[in-house]
């Protein structure tokens, strides 16, 4: 045990530092009204214990992703249908349970905040358990690469609790859809790189495409104002459909 303990500190700066900056990376984003650190953190945390039971139910399927099975439809279904749905459900439940109900969740922004603080939680947990596994500079790819494919997949989620936070009546579908394009995307995204249809770099690609389409929803998200003005508003600037450009002095302070 004595030889382990020097290189577990290592594993852990490797996991859970980047995941931390990340954090700060999207959290400075929320500028006008920030979010209290001690219920970032609640969610970042909330995140990282979410792995296990994650673990649990996807570790019957693992064999359909290690290689011993080459069933590329069975490849399919497990990524999208078992990684992404409980990898994302896991993240989903970990934000309803550590901030959803919470006063300081004032804001369609607060969602993306929340959400991509659980999103790195999990993942800093998932690193670390690659790193001792497969050694510290898999850990260092997985801690930019894989942080912020996490981190997008939950802010997509996120958005879509920062809007069904603040409407009323049932908000099973907008949740509903938000969880189906993080699951999507994230299924997809594992699905290409483990059956090798693409190169790495193509998976670079997806990741930063994935957070540059939070990021535009982080746009809108700075243009809804909080709890106290109309849902009307929040349901024009959510809509896909096309709209007149806004601007943060359509919205009063």
């Amino acid at each position: 045990m004595q030889n382990a303990t020097p290189g577990l500190i290592p594993l852990l700066i490797v996991s859970f530092i980047p995941g931390i900056l990340w954090v700060w990376f999207f959290y400075r984003k929320d500028k006008k009204q920030p979010e209290p650190v001690s219920l970032v953190m609640k969610a970042f945390i909330y995140g990282a214990i979410s792995v296990f039971p994650a673990a649990l139910i996807e570790a019957p399927f693992r064999p359909f992703i290690v290689g011993e099975f080459t069933d590329i439809r069975r490849l399919f279904i497990v990524t999208v249908l078992v990684i992404g749905l409980v990898e994302e459900m896991a993240k989903f439940i970990a934000v309803k349970l550590a901030v959803y109900d919470h006063p300081e969740f004032n804001e369609v922004l607060d969602g993306v905040i929340y959400a991509v603080a659980a999103g790195l939680g999990f993942a800093a947990v998932e690193n670390l358990f690659y790193s001792v596994r497969f050694g510290i500079t898999v850990g260092l790819f997985r801690a930019f690469i894989t942080d912020l494919a996490h981190a997008s997949f939950s802010g997509i989620v996120g958005y879509h609790m920062g809007l069904a936070r603040f409407l009323k009546g049932s908000t099973t579908l907008l949740l509903g859809k938000g969880l189906a394009i993080a699951i999507s995307l994230h299924g997809l995204y594992d699905f290409l790189i483990i059956a090798g249809f693409v190169p790495p770099a193509f998976g670079i690609v997806m990741v930063f495409a994935t957070y540059f389409y939070l990021d535009s929803k982080i746009a809108k998200a700075r243009r809804i104002p909080p709890k106290q003005n109309p849902a009307e508003i929040i349901i024009q600037v959510a809509s896909d459909e096309d709209s007149p450009n806004l601007s943060d002095a359509d919205y009063p302070e």
